[in-house]
């Protein structure tokens, strides 16, 4: 993923949206604030954020500025043609959810005889338009559209949604699990966790909001310190979290914690504080992510196989040498894994695929 040709105001607009959309306390939040973010960002007639499942036909979206109403009839021919357009179809047949332009796949004049102009963006008065995907369970189709009546999207424009693209995954997802640790906060003594899952909140000391969700985080990172009921890996993470939150000057995409014994992996997430709490920490365990996993996060097999050993810290001369390929394979192989998840080296993609995988 490129930055050429974003400058500083165009770093500082990223990181302002990045902030604004992981303070998002529930995915109603997330979505006003990114929508009206990347508007801010990227100008445009109207911006939407689209559900689609092409082979049944249904589509749920929601759109900036609120005053915005489609024709009638328009929501429904899209949802009939949703396998026809081209970033649609693009984003299911090759997992590629980085930014691309209708003007990639189509000349303005096949833009122009297709049914799509026709019956969906011709009455709309748009003209040109560019997307990004976020993962979705198949056969979703989760994007995020920009759309201008006037002047086709740059590459600048390109370059700024594919910059704020995975931290917008994660704050979605982020924006659910708010929610989530909400209602199991309101619910108090009454809340219980998902099978395999738990939660501590970081009051002091600790409290298990689901029962043992502390033995499970002593028996994989180990015993409390001496300064702290946390292990001291724990601590840590939980320190560098904060420092994230209260400094907003980087563009790191927070990383969950994970160790594996006996075949599992658990897995800490970090959830902020919020008026209610001080923060909290979601604890679930899985086994190890199979390579399945990672296929439906549209990677191919041998895609996926890579990435299930950069997860866990393997080297390239080392993936290599396991699946009997040249170095220089395994590269090519990452680089496509990068551009179709529109993350920028192994610690990115580390961070995004656990983000994402992990339940």
């Amino acid at each position: 993923m490129s930055n050429v040709g974003l400058d500083q105001a165009d770093l500082i607009g990223v990181l302002d949206l990045v902030r604004e959309v992981g303070q998002a306390r529930d995915p109603d939040e997330f979505l006003r604030a990114t929508l009206r973010g990347v508007m801010d960002l990227v100008p445009c007639l109207v911006a939407s954020m689209n559900e689609i499942v092409p082979m049944a036909d249904r589509m749920v979206f929601w759109v900036e500025p609120p005053m915005f109403r489609p024709p009638d009839g328009v929501s429904e021919a899209l949802a009939e043609l949703a396998g026809q357009h081209p970033l649609i179809r693009h984003a299911m047949e090759t997992g590629d959810g980085s930014a691309h332009r209708i003007s990639d796949f189509w000349t303005q004049e096949e833009f122009h005889a297709s049914p799509l102009y026709r019956l969906v963006y011709q009455p709309m008065g748009v003209e040109y338009q560019m997307s990004v995907t976020l993962p979705a369970p198949q056969p979703v189709v989760l994007g995020l559209a920009l759309s201008r009546a006037e002047g086709d999207f740059s590459e600048r424009d390109r370059a700024v949604l594919n910059l704020a693209r995975p931290h917008l995954a994660q704050a979605w997802r982020h924006a659910g699990e708010q929610q989530r640790l909400r209602g199991l906060l309101d619910a108090a003594n009454d809340a219980v966790g998902q099978e395999g899952s738990g939660m501590v909140v970081l009051w002091d000391p600790p409290e298990e909001l689901t029962s043992g969700a502390l033995v499970t985080l002593y028996r994989f990172f180990g015993r409390p310190s001496p300064l702290s009921p946390l292990p001291t890996r724990v601590q840590r993470w939980v320190e560098a979290q904060r420092d994230r939150l209260v400094s907003g000057e980087r563009l790191d995409v927070m990383r969950p914690l994970t160790a594996e014994l006996e075949g599992r992996r658990c897995t800490l997430r970090y959830l902020p504080p919020q008026a209610t709490h001080p923060g909290a920490i979601m604890v679930a365990m899985q086994g190890r992510s199979s390579v399945r996993t990672f296929e439906t996060l549209g990677l191919s097999a041998r895609e996926a196989e890579i990435v299930q050993w950069v997860t866990v810290g393997e080297t390239n001369a080392a993936i290599a040498a396991r699946l009997h390929l040249s170095p220089g394979t395994v590269k090519k192989h990452l680089d496509n894994v990068y551009a179709k998840l529109g993350v920028r080296g192994r610690g990115a993609l580390t961070a995004f695929v656990l983000d994402i995988t992990v339940a």
